[in-house]
């Protein structure tokens, strides 16, 4: 076990916030352009124009789903005016470029109960799982504003139970109630999601992204799960109930998951409300290598970054993992990732227990049982945490620390959960008004490293800290 307690003193943030503010401008200029393009100044259509296409169901229901798609397909602006029932939807929808989707306060659309499939997605999709994305007649300039988007279950469904891309699961790593991939020039506002069974929003392959005041009532996955290839995004205030992250960002993922494997670049991430009652209170944040099957390579990787202004989390999840694998068996064929200029900032953590309710966590294994608020299997250039403010409950968990970087390793039911062979460096992190209470606490950043604990071979890896800086 090293523990590392030797923080050196660096007295110039000029080039931090420059780097950092560079993300803000970048951010908020293409913010500004998307608004600009997404905004149509036409009259808007009322989806009840197209009435005549709507049918009741067995059970009495209305079932808006072709006045909606001919609606969007016609009509540039469409206006969902608001009604004492909701609309019904039992196919996905399709979205093609140029739309602006506005629904007034009191309209809610709802995912028929039993439809399998997602609700909503833009047009022209492509699927990255086996070969690389490469924006082919990509989508532009959608803005949906407004109204509640609603499914109709009490637990977590996806992976083929719901949100499917179609019936035959045509695209398999899509499980959620909207899905944008191959678009530049989206905005996603003042929208509700309530009762998912999969993904709120799944989205990857995209570029200019605008998210903002989305609120989550009762969902069962990821809030918002954004995956890789994707570029300049800017995010404002998401709040509610999940049952898994809030927000994520996959770059390398699983195949059940995603189908946009690459880097994340350029990200503006701020004002994450988690509420209490979710049941994990984590953000996963996931690096690593892919492999296509011709074995070629992606590095996805997340680069100039800012998270900010987060509540309710008590885990940031930094760290390559493969799918759980018997021990008999060898892991997905991946590796470590990586990331550079990665900024955490304004966040309060109460790490009370760990967040996966294991032996090796619950029992603070000395050396496989560590946890923290940022947990680190990746090869960072820059990290920095500004404003955090860290309570840990050492009495009860004594392998609890602000951070650690290294390997994982969870065995049970004869299999593996993590990957103990991964080797990953942070080269520099940087610690400014980092409050971490006790406040007689020491030796609250950690390096991780299996000696062939399992004697084995399997798990050798190690984590490195290169330099830990103190920053005026």
């Amino acid at each position: 076990m090293i523990t590392v307690f030797v923080i050196l003193v660096y007295n110039s943030m000029e080039m931090i916030k420059m780097t950092k503010n560079e993300i803000f401008k970048k951010t908020t200029s293409m913010m500004e352009a998307v608004y600009h393009n997404s905004k149509k100044d036409t009259d808007s259509v009322s989806v009840t124009n197209y009435s005549n296409l709507v049918y009741t169901d067995e059970e009495g229901r209305e079932i808006w789903t072709e006045a909606f798609s001919a609606a969007i397909k016609e009509n540039e602006h469409i206006l969902i005016p608001a009604t004492d029932t909701p609309y019904y939807i039992d196919k996905p929808v399709f979205i093609p470029s140029d739309r602006y989707i506005e629904a007034e306060d009191g309209a809610c659309i709802r995912l028929k109960k039993g439809t399998k499939t997602l609700l909503f997605r833009n047009e022209n999709n492509e699927d990255g799982t086996h070969k690389k994305e490469t924006f082919q007649n990509p989508d532009k300039n959608i803005y949906i504003y407004g109204g509640k988007w609603e499914e109709e279950h009490g637990s977590r469904k996806g992976y083929g139970s719901s949100g499917m891309y179609d019936e035959n699961r045509t695209f398999y790593g899509v499980s959620t109630c909207m899905f944008f991939n191959n678009i530049e020039n989206l905005i996603l506002e003042n929208l509700t999601f309530s009762h998912a069974g999969g993904f709120g929003i799944q989205m990857g392959n995209v570029k200019n992204v605008v998210i903002r005041n989305i609120k989550f009532e009762s969902c069962y996955a990821d809030g918002i799960h954004i995956n890789g290839n994707t570029e300049c995004i800017y995010i404002n205030h998401v709040e509610g109930l999940v049952g898994d992250d809030l927000v994520a960002l996959n770059m390398y993922d699983w195949q059940d998951s995603s189908v946009d494997f690459g880097p994340i670049k350029t990200v503006w991430c701020e004002d994450l409300n988690l509420y209490p009652e979710s049941g994990y209170k984590a953000m996963r944040i996931e690096p690593g290598t892919y492999y296509y099957n011709n074995g070629d390579a992606v590095d996805c990787s997340l680069n100039d970054a800012v998270i900010k202004t987060v509540r309710g989390i008590k885990t940031f999840k930094l760290y390559f993992q493969t799918p759980r694998y018997k021990l008999t068996e060898s892991p997905e064929k991946g590796d470590v990732g990586s990331g550079d200029n990665i900024y955490f900032e304004d966040i309060v953590i109460d790490l009370t227990e760990p967040i996966d309710k294991v032996r090796e966590y619950l029992e603070s294994d000395p050396v496989t049982g560590s946890i923290a608020g940022f947990e680190i299997g990746a090869n960072i250039g820059n990290l920095y945490f500004e404003n955090i403010d860290i309570t840990l409950h050492r009495d009860e968990f004594p392998m609890s620390f602000l951070a650690c970087v290294g390997p994982k390793s969870v065995r049970a039911w004869e299999s593996e959960f993590f990957d103990p062979y991964i080797n990953c460096t942070v080269e520099n992190i940087y610690l400014k008004n980092v409050k971490v209470s006790p406040e007689n606490t020491e030796n609250y950043i950690h390096e991780i490293v299996f000696n062939d604990i399992y004697n084995d071979g399997t798990a050798t890896g190690k984590g490195t800290i290169k330099n830990i800086k103190l920053l005026d």
